[in-house]
């Protein structure tokens, strides 16, 4: 029931859109830093890392959730209503021996040695989204806070970021000299993070374990105005920035997309095919730059995006990528890592469909079109670009319907999510959204790269949240939320949880609401008593 917050101010979204990354100080005391710090270590020393559980086994940490700095820039970053996650977890990263600590390093190391115990990845790396993967957004739907609980100087090792990788569709050795690493984090620091962003563990070369605790957020509408103290003026790049690239139409897009406002047309005359050549290569600065110029030539660029993308068809990128580690542990594709198609981790659509949904109400008929296409992938592209495109996109409701009996759950699952983000007319959706929720699918159980969870699984938080983020009144769905608290997947009666508990549609007394957010943050999660793999 958090109510204070500190709102970021204009400098630090700029900041953040361009980077990805913010240091905050949440504020607070020493005192509170060190019970949270001597509870982990307890724990970590004692008994088992907690994973999902992490809150109700440490609920001091609901302070960090309330400070009015992490409140602020949530809200700034994600809006108003934003949510926090059911998926949580505690990194470790424990001493190396001494034999092994090689002293000075300089930070941008990719696989740099880890200490027996650690659960911290030192290998670069984008976070997948879990259950499992979902789209990688260029607009932030997602973000991250990770709090350090005690002091750590860089021998400590404290998590290292690569500010602007958040908007890249693969990393690249050329990106990692670029890496941010703090000389020193004091004690109740918190990164915000752009949920994308390129980050790494790095070696303790200390005799104490370094611990981090990682926190995800979701934005559940669609921005109408700004949510921070600022917003009225047209983008311009802050003062400062860390990334090695300039993505100005990009970012401009972004600012814009964030603070509710509309985006100006470019002259229509511009070599579009110039533009579309640029797609899905791997040249960052310049694909994404293709992809925002393009939705800023507004309808003249639809039937060329459309032709561009239907040449993905019949290549099977509908079928999850396989994963492998290489020779110092990293995951990487088993195969054309720059290839787009789907995968588990996080997949990143034809840039032609973040095209198309950057320009918005203007292709929403083409992409309904495309929703009928026999191609998976072509239903994929277009399901994604139809929630880019937001509420404008609400007539397509009923025709994304249809593809939830679709076969493939990667279809129904990317469905679900662009119903999440147009967020209205939901209602067209219920009844198949009910089924999804009630009537298992075997063919959906097995197909995943991670060992823990199902397609079904993610189907099913998926459409959790675009409940949440619909317009439908609470009662009409209050029974199949109730069935939903019995799924055996902790994420499913996390969501359904967070939906019967909206403060907005509770009226009750002040002592209920306090009950309620007590219970929230003391429900223990009961995946931990199966298999507990990310892979």
């Amino acid at each position: 029931m958090q109510q204070d917050s500190i709102k970021l101010n204009d400098e630090q979204i700029r900041r953040f859109i361009c980077d990805g990354v913010l240091v905050l100080d949440s504020g607070l005391s020493p005192e509170a830093n060190q019970q949270i710090f001597d509870k982990i270590k307890w724990n970590n020393e004692r008994e088992f890392n907690m994973g999902n559980n992490v809150l109700p086994r440490v609920a001091e940490l609901q302070q960090i959730l309330d400070s009015p700095v992490v409140h602020g820039a949530m809200q700034s970053i994600l809006g108003d209503d934003y949510l926090l996650h059911p998926h949580r977890y505690m990194h470790a990263s424990e001493p190396l021996p001494e034999a092994e600590r090689v002293g000075h390093i300089k930070g941008d190391e990719h696989g740099p040695p880890m200490g027996e115990g650690s659960s911290g990845n030192s290998t670069w790396h984008q976070d997948g989204q879990c259950p499992l993967g979902r789209a990688r957004y260029h607009v932030p739907r997602m973000a991250m806070i990770i709090y350090f609980p005690q002091d750590t100087p860089v021998e400590r090792g404290p998590t290292r970021v690569i500010p602007g990788t958040h908007l890249q569709a693969c990393l690249f050795d050329s990106d990692y000299p670029y890496a941010l690493v703090s000389d020193r984090i004091k004690a109740g620091t918190c990164f915000l993070l752009a949920f994308d962003i390129a980050h790494a563990a790095l070696s303790n070369q200390t005799d104490i374990s370094r611990y981090m605790v990682k926190f995800v957020f979701l934005r559940t509408s669609h921005p109408t105005g700004p949510s921070w103290d600022g917003g009225n003026e047209p983008w311009q790049p802050p003062q400062e920035r860390l990334g090695q690239f300039d993505h100005t139409s990009t970012w401009s897009y972004i600012w814009d997309w964030m603070r509710g406002a509309a985006r100006p047309r470019l002259d229509e005359r511009k070599d579009a095919e110039k533009l579309l050549a640029s797609l899905n290569g791997t040249d960052q600065k310049a694909r994404l730059e293709a992809i925002y110029e393009l939705a800023s030539i507004g309808a003249n660029a639809i039937e060329p995006l459309r032709e561009s993308l239907l040449r993905s068809a019949g290549l099977g990128r509908e079928i999850t990528a396989k994963f492998k580690r290489d020779d110092i542990g990293a995951i990487v594709t088993d195969g054309d890592r720059f290839e787009r198609r789907w995968n588990d981790i996080g997949f990143v659509p034809q840039d032609e469909a973040y095209a198309l949904g950057a320009i918005g109400e203007d292709a929403v008929s083409t992409l309904i079109e495309l929703l009928g296409h026999a191609d998976p992938w072509i239903k994929i592209n277009a399901a994604f670009a139809l929630g880019e495109a937001g509420t404008s996109a609400a007539r397509a409701m009923p025709d994304l319907a249809k593809l939830l009996d679709h076969e493939l759950h990667q279809v129904a699952r990317i469905t679900l999510d662009s119903m999440a983000y147009i967020g209205t007319n939901t209602r067209a959706a219920l009844p198949a959204i009910s089924k999804l929720l009630t009537v298992s699918n075997p063919s959906w159980q097995n197909d995943s790269q991670r060992n823990s969870w199902s397609g079904e699984n993610q189907a099913r938080f998926n459409a959790l949240c675009a409940l949440y983020n619909s317009d439908i009144p609470k009662e009409e769905m209050e029974d199949l939320l109730v069935t939903c608290l019995d799924d055996t997947c902790g994420y499913i009666p996390g969501m359904a949880l967070e939906i019967l508990t909206r403060e907005d549609d509770i009226d009750e007394s002040e002592g209920l609401l306090r009950a309620l957010d007590y219970l929230k943050i003391h429900r223990w999660d009961d995946t931990l008593a199966k298999d507990y793999r990310v892979f």
